[in-house]
């Protein structure tokens, strides 16, 4: 595998595009993404930036021998326990799918 294949620029929508990421929402993100590299250990973030409807980030995976999915899987779920133990109403939070490019 060579170094470019080990980056991925992903893009995470909210469910309908809905502007979602504000506030609470948006702490919870935030804390999700910084607990990513301490949930994969060898992973690396070297972009984000949060939009109201998406997440971006530009991830390393050279030093991580794990499957894209998992990692994106595993951000979605912490943001959405986050929001659930703090009573937030909504059941979808995220689009099923992703962009990876």
């Amino acid at each position: 595998m060579n170094q470019q294949d080990d980056l991925h620029h992903l893009t995470i929508y909210t469910a309908q595009h809905s502007p979602l990421l504000t506030e609470d929402l948006l702490v919870y993100v935030k804390q999700a993404l910084k607990n990513l590299p301490a949930r994969f250990p060898g992973l690396k973030i070297l972009h984000q930036a949060v939009h109201p409807d998406r997440v971006e980030m530009t991830l390393d995976f050279q030093r991580l021998d794990e499957d894209v999915l998992r990692v994106v899987q595993s951000f979605k779920s912490e943001v959405k326990n986050l929001a659930k133990n703090k009573k937030f109403p909504g059941d979808s939070l995220w689009q099923w799918n992703y962009d990876d490019k």
